[in-house]
């Protein structure tokens, strides 16, 4: 036989001995579309009318699919290429509660379970309805409260009729309106920035550090804009009431024109009081919708009311519904990957317990909490995300044992996280590392109204990120912030690019 004929068939037959002893790939993949179906078995990318199949519609379609597969199957273990991966299509995708995966939707380090957006779909992931069939407002009484500047502008919407019927508070956590993917403003006076206390009322000796103020929240006001306010039945105000790096938001319980005076609520009372000369601005009054983005609610009776800053059909308009997009718990190696995340009332995503989960090229916006919390678990991670316009802060990892130092290795990675703390202003981090041995690294921050990078615990390690435009608002702040706690120790600050910082 000729030598190269007799090296062809011993490769053949080595190729073939390798393959019977090879574990056979068990890879699998599913479709969700918004044409979808979660009838369907998800094996194609667009719907096949005569077989009957196609997509799935939703990521709880393709979670439930998995188990399914799974039961018959197994999860496949034997080589790294082996996966589970849901692929979702081109399209916006409401969600009426949280995705939710639990410790059976796992992966395994040799077989990832991964859900991730079609290269280059935009996948929108929702937590709040769209808003449509706006109308004048023809209500006289309602016009007649208004400022006569925005009565032929604003339009009204019920959003009884759209089956929301919880509201929430205007303290905070509550309904949210977006406009041409924006967060619009709750109205308010002043428009921008705030106004002062003229005066304290009660004068009781309180005192913190030499400076006086009171425990009773009630305070002198100047000039006439508060005849408006007295018969808003839901008033609120929002200050620094006694330092400059405190802030609360509370109810006000009557405005008093004879006097003038203001009570806020006692029920929930600020912790240091109030001082004359600080500043605080009121709002959720329907007599402040005084200029364009800004909008009221009135709860009673589903009504909101919005003036928008350009015609109303000329953009989408969206509030915010659901508390959380995603909650991972005590599940591993799963990634979430290049989704847009919009419109929570609280944090975005939670992750409890587990390991190796990754959020990973997500946008994170318009929500009324943080982005991301991590508590607990080992090596999670949040890489190359893209957070912005949130109520509260960024990304919390915490995790790790403070009492034998055991560091969980949560890793904050190349995020760029801007323009947050839009309704609670101060101690809302972009990043903050709890715990033991965490990782915020190479993540760009800026537009701030207090600090940027917190932390508590021990071990953890801040570097190459770069800080700017932050504290802007506030005083006796840091952009890399941590408490008096001398046990907290082995934390590693280093190599931080650190910019036009103000306060």
């Amino acid at each position: 036989m000729h030598l190269s004929r007799y090296k062809s068939i011993l490769t053949i037959l080595c190729v073939g001995i390798l393959a019977l002893l090879s574990p056979i790939s068990m890879a699998m993949e599913f479709h969700v579309a918004p044409n979808g179906n979660d009838a369907w078995s998800g094996s194609r990318a667009k719907p096949n009318a005569k077989k009957s199949d196609g997509p799935l519609a939703t990521l709880t379609g393709a979670r439930d699919a998995i188990r399914a597969w799974r039961t018959e199957q197994g999860l496949p273990t034997a080589i790294p290429e082996d996966s589970i991966t849901v692929i979702v299509h081109e399209g916006i995708y409401p969600l009426s509660e949280a995705f939710a995966l639990e410790n059976q939707d796992s992966g395994a380090h040799e077989a990832s379970i991964e859900y991730r957006a079609a290269k280059g779909d935009t996948v929108r992931i929702i937590g709040g309805r769209m808003v449509t069939q706006w109308k004048s407002v023809s209500d006289a009484a309602i016009l007649e409260r208004m400022d006569e500047s925005a009565r032929s502008h604003v339009v009204q919407a019920n959003l009884k009729s759209l089956g929301i019927k919880a509201f929430g508070s205007a303290k905070g956590g509550g309904l949210e309106v977006f406009f041409d993917g924006q967060p619009m403003q709750l109205s308010r006076w002043p428009n921008e920035g705030f106004t002062k206390i003229a005066d304290i009322v009660v004068k009781d000796g309180h005192k913190i550090h030499g400076r006086e103020g009171s425990k009773t929240p009630q305070f002198l006001y100047e000039g006439d804009r508060a005849s408006r306010w007295v018969n808003e039945p839901d008033l609120w105000a929002h200050g620094y009431w006694f330092w400059d790096w405190s802030e609360q938001a509370m109810k006000v319980d009557t405005v008093d024109t004879a006097t003038g005076s203001i009570t806020l609520s006692n029920k929930e009372p600020h912790s240091y009081g109030i001082r004359k000369g600080q500043w605080y601005y009121i709002y959720n009054a329907l007599s402040e919708l005084d200029q364009p983005g800004e909008w009221y609610l009135d709860r009673e009776n589903g009504l909101l009311y919005f003036w928008p800053p350009k015609p109303i059909d000329s953009a989408e308009t969206m509030v915010s519904v659901i508390p959380t997009a995603v909650e991972i718990n005590n599940a591993h190696h799963v990634t979430i990957q290049g989704f847009i995340f919009e419109a929570t009332r609280g944090t975005a995503i939670r992750i409890n317990g587990g390991n190796n989960v990754f959020v990973a090229g997500c946008t994170i916006q318009n929500v009324g909490g943080s982005a991301v919390s991590v508590g607990g678990g080992k090596q999670h991670t949040i890489i190359g995300c893209d957070i912005t316009q949130t109520g509260r802060g960024g990304i919390s990892l915490n995790g790790g044992n403070r009492t034998t130092l055991e560091p969980a290795g949560h890793l904050a990675e190349n995020n760029h996280i801007h323009h947050y703390a839009r309704t609670k202003r101060t101690y809302q981090s972009a990043i903050h590392l709890n715990g033991v041995g965490n990782i915020a690294r190479n993540n760009l921050i800026h537009n701030a109204p207090h600090m940027a990078i917190g932390f508590g615990g021990n071990d953890h390690l801040m570097e190459y990120n770069e800080i700017h435009s932050v504290s802007y608002e506030s005083n006796d702040a840091g952009a890399i912030y941590t408490g008096r706690n001398w046990t907290m120790r082995g934390n590693i600050i280093r190599y931080n690019y650190l910019h036009h910082i103000n306060g």
